[in-house]
């Protein structure tokens, strides 16, 4: 049986699917995080993400996410 000859595209698929994968979960998360998040819920972490860049990636305007983020928690849950 003769060896098989490999294209570039074949190095290459592996790369392809690792960010089909990575695109797909992104926008599931995007999804999710505007769908079952409400407005009354806290700031999700993938919403503080997206503040640091200016990005609305959820129910919460980026403002109040940014405040959110600013104010401090300690194990009892008041604030400082």
């Amino acid at each position: 049986m003769p060896k098989q000859q490999f294209e570039i595209i074949d190095y290459a698929a592996p790369l392809f699917v690792g960010a089909a994968f990575a695109l797909i979960v992104f926008l599931l998360t995007f999804f999710i995080n505007f769908a079952f998040i409400g407005r009354t819920d806290e700031v999700t972490a993938f919403e503080k993400l997206g503040a640091r860049y200016n990005l609305r990636v959820g129910p919460h305007r980026v403002s109040l996410v940014k405040s959110a983020m600013e104010k401090h928690v300690d194990e009892d849950g008041h604030e400082y």
